[in-house]
């Protein structure tokens, strides 16, 4: 029903409490993230460790005021970054660039044998071989839209524009038809940068202290 119902009835540490919180698991309270560690910290420097189920009256605590805490999205998002290794919000909310190319995955069909330009979030990728032992790697990105399309990037590609690790690529390439599904020949590959957190956080700051 509430933060401090969820105490009373489990036993639970204080870092898996900040980590509950900060993964959005009491967003149903209504309460943001600052007010329910503040709580949360209240619990436990009040002593309150007793085991679940040993309380008398099961009443709601009094509700304290709180000076006006903002949170950004973007600050969430982290969050879940880093503890869940991905974000439940849209992850293209992350990239710097409001920039979305010329085509998405639902219109690659029909431009089979055009260039195209796309932005794309890594699913996954893997690695495979040539008759030659070159390597090659294919690609499953996700598109602006939710949209999943995939990618071929044959040796030559593969040496010059590498994966490197999860996020946003800048995508140029060819689409070929294989198999009755398009798939995007890279020539050009890009790692995109993404919202810096510090700036972030600094700009929220900036915005509250003019308030």
């Amino acid at each position: 029903k509430s933060l401090d119902n969820f105490l009373q009835r489990i036993e639970i540490g204080l870092e898996q409490l900040r980590i509950l919180i900060r993964i959005g698991a009491f967003r149903f309270t209504g309460k943001d993230k600052q007010r329910l560690l503040w709580e949360g910290m209240l619990h436990v420097t009040r002593g309150k460790t007793k085991r679940a189920g040993d309380t008398l009256f099961n009443t709601e605590p009094k509700e304290y005021p709180l000076p006006r805490l903002t949170r950004h999205a973007v600050e969430d998002a982290f969050d879940e970054i880093e503890l869940l290794g991905f974000c439940l919000c849209d992850p293209f909310n992350l990239l710097t660039t409001p920039d979305r190319g010329d085509t998405t995955a639902r219109e690659l069909m029909n431009k089979v044998g055009r260039q195209v330009h796309m932005f794309g979030y890594v699913v996954t990728t893997k690695e495979a071989a040539t008759r030659t032992k070159e390597t090659m790697h294919f690609g499953t990105f996700l598109d602006h839209e939710g949209r999943v399309f995939d990618t071929a990037h044959f040796p030559d590609a593969a040496k010059k524009y590498p994966f490197r690790g999860r996020g946003f690529y800048e995508i140029h390439g060819k689409v070929v038809e294989d198999f009755g599904v398009p798939v995007v020949e890279v020539r050009r590959m890009i790692k995109c940068p993404i919202v810096n957190k510090r700036a972030e956080q600094f700009m929220i700051e900036s915005v509250n202290g003019e308030r």
